[in-house]
């Protein structure tokens, strides 16, 4: 069974993507950035996240539709989403089924897995 580690969920997002967002941060980074607006979410396991499974995940997501309406949608951040890419996966197919539109907020440098870092 997959599972993603998530630091935390923001309901009403306004500027990470078109219309209002909620916001999805995962925990983990390797980035390190100097500068970096999340650093709470740069371990894996910080003992704080909650552990979903995708389809608890966008149970959740799905009672926050009326919110963010056809206009919105949800928008993975981080920490580093790609780092649980294939929980990230799963969660985007199952929000594509249910009709919510999906950005993703990446450096594009975390595909090489999780199992290393925790």
């Amino acid at each position: 069974m997959i599972e993603g580690y998530i630091h935390s969920i923001e309901s009403m997002g306004l500027v990470d993507g078109p219309g209002i967002r909620t916001v999805v941060f995962f925990q983990g980074c390797r980035l390190r950035c100097r500068y970096c607006h999340n650093p709470d979410t740069w371990a894996m396991r910080s003992g704080k996240e909650q552990i979903f499974t995708p389809e608890q995940l966008v149970n959740k997501l799905l009672r926050f539709k009326p919110y963010f309406g056809d206009n919105g949608g949800v928008t993975f951040s981080g920490g580093e989403p790609l780092l649980q890419k294939d929980f990230l996966c799963e969660v985007l197919l199952l929000c594509k089924h249910a009709g919510i539109h999906t950005c993703i907020d990446t450096a594009g440098c975390g595909c090489g897995g999780y199992e290393e870092i925790l």
